[in-house]
């Protein structure tokens, strides 16, 4: 057997790990947790940890013992994946070691190059760096992840100051493909900080001229408004101005150097059969793999063998370097734009592949049939076109995603896509009907993230698909948002951008909507506000937050200003009128004041902007019964539902708005079979007992009638008082005899 020199391990981007038997070989680590337990000890000052603290950390939520048993499995497993370098690994009774002899660890490299002042060691540190620390390695370990948040600020700070240094020593020495390729790769660490991207701007104007830095002016603006809902800080509207007017001297035709750019960008090296690409292959985004091969076109490509044939969709013909940069700007500007369904949530800045998703053609269980093919190819087509209405959702096109069809499934071929998510997808049918089961994968980590099914009849099938990929459009997005938000959970509070506490709030409004979650949200989004008073989609989250309020039935203290909760919508959508988040919020505060006209207008807008925005839908359906077309309403709700997955967070109000309609149709038990439904999703949902005390005392039942009203009485003493007072003659020209469900309410307070 060959002696072991040394063993290489790849921290930065994607884990990899490399033995020096004479020739380098690369080994592959069966699952997560060796790969985060070599990450962990690697990291550590000493390369060493306690047993105790090890189980911990990786098994937290595991008993003692069990834990300990999990540990010994793990370094059974590490070992023998290691073979010939397990000799690194050390093992005693207390204690688990590595040998930093034999270890290089490319993350401790970074740092300290990272560290000098000298322009060669800036460069190394550039190009060791290929992306986010441990970008691919989150496990369901609480302890782990909050370790690595913190590893990964460190490292992408000490980046930061890498490519800012290196942009301002090219920048003084007249290289401008080298300042702009830096301050690319600053930016790309987190493309909303105005300040990296107006340094970008200026670069751009002195370097490639005016119309390109205008170009990628209008991209940031863009960017800005999709994902914060905000205009560009007044800093950097002047240095657009500037451009404008032609105010930064551009550089001399002389000055324009042509050195190559290795310095800071290296080319994609094609590998086959290992885990990560090399050491030296620096990525454009921190949790990109590598630099994709057509936007670099030009760069000087190693010796050795010709790379392998791209794919048909990604042969693009060299335009030059400037044209591959400004290519590179946009898409890295353009892709990192997302908001789902209502935009509620906005998320921390991430890199443009986890925000990329492949819809693979669905599959039949019967090919032979043309009517299932046809089915499965509907839904494909469907899926596609509707989550790339989620502005900044980066969805592969259909052709591409053709070429997958009837290929064994294999999460690595998909890395030359350069997404995060695959959407895999069959259709099986039976005599009654067909069943879509469809799953959402972890292209990076290889393992299922959501998955459902959806029995469907077998009627028309060109609508029965277009609206299942309506309601798995919905749900894909939502738990994309869901799995980004993960990354900060166990950030501190103090640490949180104003982003991020966004994030928190939302997050905390789709556990349902109590008073409890209500305030919880309310308080990350103030939080927000204090450090970012004009932060508009702070202030659009506060204005949703007090209109649930008032639509579900939960006091505040005190009660919130309602007509400034309309000022602060008004002004959003003046300045951006196809916000789906105001459009949204002030259709429901319309239909809280029984403006049912105006209401729907909105809604209506909301799902030209995004057919698969199903909240819009429902409430449309519950407006249709309240403006005297309850049947029409209904079929609205109940088309509603069946587009929708069986764990889609608003079926619950859907359930509701339904038991309403029925009301208002006579039909008392299917209204309380549906309120009862909408009770077993959302538990301790006042609106929910506010429809049950209604349809009891409608239908008679004095008793659960009472204790409902009993219930809301307590938990909601305000509101009850409030409605109490509200005259039914209060304006509602669009219900000349009232509403059932309101009469019904009355009927249950006043027993």
């Amino acid at each position: 057997m060959s002696k072991l020199c040394g063993v290489t391990l790849h921290l930065l981007g994607s884990f990899a790990i490399e033995a020096n038997v004479g020739r380098v070989i690369p080994i592959s680590l069966r699952g997560k947790k060796p790969q985060a337990l070599l990450a962990y000890l690697a990291m550590r000052p000493d390369y060493q940890a306690r047993r105790e603290e090890l189980a911990t950390l990786f098994w937290g939520d595991h008993p003692d013992e069990l834990a300990r048993h999990s540990l010994r499995q793990c370094l059974n497993s590490l070992r023998g994946d290691l073979c010939a370098a397990s000799e690194i690994v050390l093992v005693d009774r207390d204690v688990i070691g590595l040998r930093a002899p034999l270890l290089h660890v490319d993350a401790h490299a970074f740092i300290s190059l990272a560290a000098s002042a000298r322009a060669e060691d800036l460069a190394q540190a550039a190009a060791l760096w290929r992306g986010a620390f441990l970008a691919d390695l989150a496990l369901d370990a609480e302890e782990f992840d909050a370790w690595r948040g913190r590893e990964a600020d460190r490292l992408a700070a000490a980046a930061a100051g890498v490519f800012d240094a290196l942009c301002r020593n090219a920048d003084a020495s007249g290289d401008g493909e080298t300042a702009i390729a830096a301050a690319e790769r600053a930016v790309a660490l987190d493309p909303l900080r105005e300040d990296r991207q107006r340094r970008a701007l200026q670069l751009l104007s002195r370097y490639k001229g005016r119309d390109v830095a205008l170009s990628r002016a209008k991209s940031l603006t863009d960017l800005l408004r999709t994902e914060l809902d905000v205009a560009p800080e007044p800093a950097t509207r002047s240095v657009i101005e500037q451009i404008k007017r032609g105010e930064f001297e551009p550089a001399a035709p002389a000055e324009m150097k042509a050195p190559a750019m290795q310095t800071v960008v290296q080319p994609a090296i094609a590998s086959s059969g290992t885990p990560a690409p090399p050491p030296i292959v620096p990525a454009l985004s921190e949790a990109e793999p590598a630099p994709r091969r057509e936007l670099l076109a030009d760069v000087a490509e190693p010796a050795g063998d010709p790379p392998p044939p791209r794919p048909f969709w990604r042969r693009v013909q060299p335009t030059g370097m400037w044209a591959s940069l400004g290519i590179l700007a946009i898409a890295i500007v353009a892709a990192l734009t997302f908001a789902y369904g209502w935009k509620s949530t906005r998320l921390a800045a991430v890199a443009q592949w986890s925000r990329g998703v492949v819809v693979l053609p669905f599959a039949p269980d019967n090919p032979e049939r043309s009517e299932d093919a046809a089915f499965a190819s509907a839904l494909t087509h469907g899926m596609i076109g509707y989550l790339s209405r989620f502005a900044g959702l980066r969805v592969i096109s259909e052709p591409a995603s053709e070429f997958y069809r009837d290929r064994p499934f294999d999460p690595s071929l998909l890395a030359e896509l350069g997404v995060r998510y695959a959407v895999v997808g069959h259709v099986s049918s039976k005599d009654a009907g067909r069943r879509i089961d469809v799953e959402l994968m972890d292209t990076a980590s290889r393992t299922n993230v959501w998955s459902d099914n959806l029995p469907r009849e077998r009627d028309d099938a060109a609508l029965t698909a277009d609206d299942a990929a309506r309601g798995m459009a919905r749900m894909v997005a939502i738990k994309i948002e869901n799995l980004a938000t993960m990354w900060t959970r166990d950030k501190p509070r103090a640490e949180l951008t104003t982003r991020e506490l966004i994030a928190r709030g939302y997050s905390a409004l789709l556990h349902g909507s109590t008073r409890q979650n209500l305030a919880a949200a309310l308080s990350w989004f103030n939080e927000a506000l204090q450090r970012e008073p004009h932060n508009q989609l702070a202030l659009l989250a506060v204005a949703r937050v007090h209109v649930s309020g008032a639509m579900n039935f939960i006091d505040f203290g005190p009660p919130p200003d309602l007509a400034a909760t309309e000022r602060v919508l008004n002004e959003a959508l003046r300045k951006y009128p196809n916000s789906i988040s105001a459009l949204y919020s002030l259709a429901l505060l319309q239909k809280h004041r029984r403006d049912y006209e105006a209401s729907i207008r909105l809604l209506q807008r909301c799902l030209e902007l995004n057919p698969s925005f199903l909240p819009a839908q429902g409430q449309m359906g519950d407006v249709l019964a309240r403006l005297g077309q309850p049947e029409k309403g209904l079929e609205l709700i109940l088309q509603t539902i069946r587009a929708a997955t069986p764990n889609d967070p608003t079926l619950g109000y859907w359930y509701l708005f339904a038991a309403e309609a029925e009301l208002e149709l006579g039909h008392d038990q299917d209204a309380l079979a549906w309120a009862l439904r909408a009770d077993t999703v959302m538990p301790g949902s006042p609106l929910v007992e506010v429809w049950l005390a209604s349809i009891y005392a409608t239908a008679g039942d004095k008793p659960n009638a009472a204790k409902y009203a009993a219930v809301l009485t307590k938990a909601a003493p305000e509101r009850m008082r409030a409605f109490r007072e509200r005259r039914p003659s209060d304006p509602d020209p669009n219900s000349r005899h009232g509403l059932k469900i309101f009469k019904g309410l009355r009927l249950a307070l006043s027993e």
